[in-house]
């Protein structure tokens, strides 16, 4: 019995490691309508202090007043979001912050989207200063959302195609999914297995 509440824990205590070290921190969420675009972005209070104070080493932003704050952290997100919609540039416009106890959101106007979506080529460096940040980029186009995730992995970089309003996933990424998964449940398995056997011999 003791062997198989071991194996539990240890099951329980992989996946949270596992987890631990693949934070989705931040949420990316863009609205594509006729003619222009809203993009929404949210993270936690903490990273997002922890990535400014990294990038901006030189300045002192505690001394900073609020404006200058904001100013600062759209100033972070625009330098740091590179889109590119059937190989046109989409640039971010106009910005607002919202500070919250324990997020921060943002939103932003985009410039003109073209009428049909057909590729997506998308960087999103903002965050990767935070160790093993992860940002979630999630798509509405014509009432379908999909989304991708950027990591370390994929050096924070996708192109997809676009196929009944959804993105395609890459086949690569998903293939790293499944192997991050049988990496943990293998092991488990295994361990498992010989415990019970193990146990039943007694």
């Amino acid at each position: 019995m003791r062997r198989i509440l071991f194996f539990c824990l240890y099951t329980i205590m992989s996946l949270q490691m596992a987890q631990a070290h693949n934070p989705l921190s931040a949420a990316y969420y863009l609205e594509i309508n006729q003619e222009f675009g809203i993009l929404n972005v949210s993270l936690s209070q903490a990273g997002f202090q922890e990535a400014l104070a990294k990038h901006y080493s030189n300045l002192d932003l505690v001394a900073l007043s609020a404006d200058e704050y904001k100013l600062l952290a759209v100033k972070y997100i625009k330098e740091n979001f590179n889109l590119e919609i059937n190989g046109n540039r989409i640039t971010l416009l106009n910005g607002g912050l919202k500070l919250g106890n324990h997020e921060t959101d943002l939103k932003f106007i985009t410039s003109e989207l073209p009428k049909t979506v057909e590729t997506l080529n998308l960087n999103i460096y903002a965050f990767s200063e935070n160790e093993h940040h992860q940002t979630v980029f999630s798509v509405l186009l014509n009432g379908e959302t999909s989304k991708v995730i950027l990591s370390e992995k994929n050096k924070y970089s996708t192109t997809v195609l676009f196929e009944n309003n959804k993105m395609i996933i890459d086949k690569e990424q998903s293939q790293t999914n499944y192997l991050w998964i049988l990496a943990i449940m293998v092991p488990s398995v295994f361990v498992g297995r010989k415990l019970i056997l193990s146990g039943n011999q007694n």
